[in-house]
């Protein structure tokens, strides 16, 4: 797995938060996912996933394969009658120039056009964020426009972005970046960006840098935003740092808009991990919903002995005072270790999500988490499936749900596949 080096803040404000660990134990797994398609050569993106957009056509992307080697982006159509062959399409291949290399997936947006960054690639290959608009007519091709090329810090810009990007409702896309972004005009620890699309077709988009990140490293700030953000009520933003904070390690932050619509946005730390029980190194997106709880993980940490540095947890923060709540600990056996995908909620409040290491034989699981009862206090694990690393892949990406409750994904490893799974 790779990681990018030094990421971190100019923004500062603690959170304070309380800690309460539950711990479920392992059960037998029963499920079995059903492969929709195999990978020939090309690797899905290891926290991509894939997006559901209409008619259940599934759109997710490689980070490698594609005539240029330098990664596609595919649909995934389900047959006209149950039982049939799911139909696969590179409908956009990425050139041996421009946006190369997406380490996360695509989100959908209005008119069923396709947003998403690539990690590398553009203008000065800082990466980029890139559009693609379904054709006109059946059959046709789909139209990349490259909407920003990163600069990097030199810039006051940001720098590879790892994560995808979130939609408000005028259509104003916001990701983050792991580097770049500093104010004091060097290569540094990540931002968080907003592009807001022009006021007529064809028109140029406009970046704003919301926040810098300085360096988590050597003082109390965030950094290292890995994953990207989720848009809450009031256009408030949250997402995580991977490292930074009280304990150096990791937060979850908020960004909440001007009043006014016009001046610089507010950061403050909802929650500062201390690098315990609670969790270490909060790696992807958080979930949030609809009363305004936030759901997460953490890639390590947590109460399990298996890994050297705790095998992760699953967790929520709940306003106003942002209480945290240790949902799960792994221990890093059956049960699995290292989660890395954002979680994905279903009926009932019932939360779905993947580990990239652990099960059996360590191919990575899938799992759920359901809340407990009226009066309870522990929230139940239930494993759903354990990948095996051979004829149904590894390490799994994160999931997406679909409006029957089924769970779509892919897998990273050999043999790379995208399967759906009936929970």
């Amino acid at each position: 797995m790779r990681k990018l080096q030094k990421p971190g803040i100019a923004c500062r404000t603690l959170g304070m938060a309380l800690l309460l660990f539950v711990y479920a134990p392992v059960q037998a797994s029963a499920q079995k996912p059903k492969t929709l398609y195999r990978f020939n050569g090309s690797l899905p993106s290891p926290y991509g996933g894939v997006a559901i957009g209409p008619g259940g056509v599934l759109y997710g992307t490689t980070y490698d394969g594609g005539a240029n080697g330098s990664g596609t982006v595919f649909s995934l159509t389900p047959p006209a009658s149950p039982g049939g062959a799911w139909t696969e399409q590179e409908i956009f291949e990425f050139g041996s120039t421009g946006p190369i290399g997406p380490m996360s997936g695509v989100t959908t947006g209005k008119g069923g056009v396709l947003y998403g960054t690539t990690y590398a690639g553009g203008a000065l290959y800082q990466g980029t964020v890139f559009s693609l608009t379904p054709p006109a007519v059946a059959g046709g091709a789909w139209s990349e426009t490259v909407l920003h090329s990163f600069a990097g810090g030199s810039a006051s810009d940001g720098a590879v972005p790892w994560a995808g990007v979130a939609i408000d409702e005028n259509g104003n896309l916001f990701g983050t970046t792991v580097a770049g972004g500093d104010s004091l005009g060097y290569e540094c620890c990540g931002s968080v960006y907003e592009l807001t699309p022009p006021s007529s077709p064809g028109g140029t988009w406009t970046e704003t840098i919301l926040c810098s990140f300085s360096d988590g490293d050597y003082g109390l700030d965030p950094s290292s935003p890995y994953g990207g953000v989720v848009i809450g009520e009031g256009g408030v933003l949250y997402g995580t740092t991977y490292r930074g904070g009280t304990y150096a390690a990791g937060t979850v932050y908020s960004l909440t808009p001007p009043a006014s619509g016009v001046g610089p946005w507010t950061i403050f730390t909802l929650y500062n991990f201390k690098g315990k029980g609670d969790g270490i190194g909060p790696y992807t997106d958080l979930t949030i919903d609809s009363k305004g709880v936030l759901y997460g993980t953490t890639s390590s940490g947590g109460t399990g002995t298996a890994c050297s540095n705790g095998c992760g947890t699953v967790f929520s923060l709940t306003p106003p005072y942002w209480t945290e709540e240790v949902l799960y600990s792994f221990t890093g056996g059956s049960d699995g270790w290292n989660p890395q995908g954002r979680l994905a909620i279903g009926s009932g409040l019932v939360l779905y999500g993947a580990t990239i290491g652990g099960g059996n034989p360590n191919g990575g699981t899938i799992f759920s988490l359901t809340p407990p009862p009226p009066r309870g206090t522990a929230w139940t694990w239930k494993p759903l499936f354990a990948f095996n690393g051979t004829t149904n892949g590894d390490w799994p990406s994160p999931l997406a749900i679909g409006t029957s409750g089924t769970l779509y994904g892919t897998t990273y490893g050999s043999p790379s596949t995208a399967f759906e799974l009936i929970p």
